[in-house]
């Protein structure tokens, strides 16, 4: 049993990731339990997120970070008990995105390091303590290279995942900009706390590394960690 999670900006292979670590554990006779936050079919939480996502409640600028944090906590809290329940059953639960999406996208919103470090702070208090959700065993978070990004936003996304826009496009993925603040705030997280694991998917040229190398990267650390 291990509570994992992949974390990055959007469009950096994360659910990629998931996928290729599920047929790995279950190649083994593993179970394996996944979740995608945020869950934009859920009601209430969920509804009002994809509400946010689609820009429907005001621009990035204009909706205050604190209230988008605690509509994703929420989300997060509202599935507390399924993941518990999963743990309980021994199953491996992988997640796409946890917390530390909610630290990074909202301290990107900030106009000082004083203040993403009192959000990122407030957040965390928010998540583990206040509402208790589970804590992972580890989380992971997949650095790409910029221009890849550029590439992935820049072109059509698709996929059921993306029936909560209704046709419109995503808030969060309609600036570059932002998308490297959102980095930059994970990059500094993972300086700040050992519970975020960096992995680099970029090669010496700044080329992205395939997605089988960097699955190579995970299980050596999970493996050196005595995750799985």
């Amino acid at each position: 049993m291990s509570f994992i999670v992949f974390e990055g900006i959007d469009g950096s292979g994360k659910s990629t990731q998931v996928k290729k670590l599920t047929t790995y554990l279950e190649s083994r006779g593993q179970s394996v339990k996944q979740l995608h936050f945020p869950r934009t079919a859920s009601p209430y939480f969920g509804e009002l997120v994809a509400r946010f996502l689609r820009g429907e409640l005001g621009s990035i600028e204009n909706v205050d970070p604190y209230l988008v944090a605690m509509l994703y906590a929420g989300d997060r809290w509202d599935a507390g008990n399924e993941i518990r329940a999963w743990l309980n059953q021994g199953a491996h639960v992988l997640l796409d995105r946890y917390y530390y999406s909610n630290i990074a996208f909202q301290c990107a919103k900030t106009a000082s390091r004083q203040e993403a470090d009192n959000l990122s702070r407030w957040i965390r208090n928010l998540e583990l303590d206040y509402f208790k959700i589970p804590a992972p065993d580890i989380n992971l978070f997949l650095d790409v290279p910029q221009k890849f990004t550029k590439e992935k936003l820049l072109s059509e996304r698709a996929g059921t995942d993306r029936s909560y826009l209704q046709g419109a496009r995503d808030i969060h993925e309609e600036s570059l900009d932002f998308q490297s603040r959102v980095r930059q705030s994970y990059i500094y997280e993972s300086q700040q706390h050992n519970d975020l694991i960096y992995i680099n998917c970029s090669d010496t040229e700044g080329n992205i590394l395939n997605p089988d190398t960097v699955f190579e990267k995970i299980i050596i650390i999970l493996s050196e960690k005595k995750i799985i």
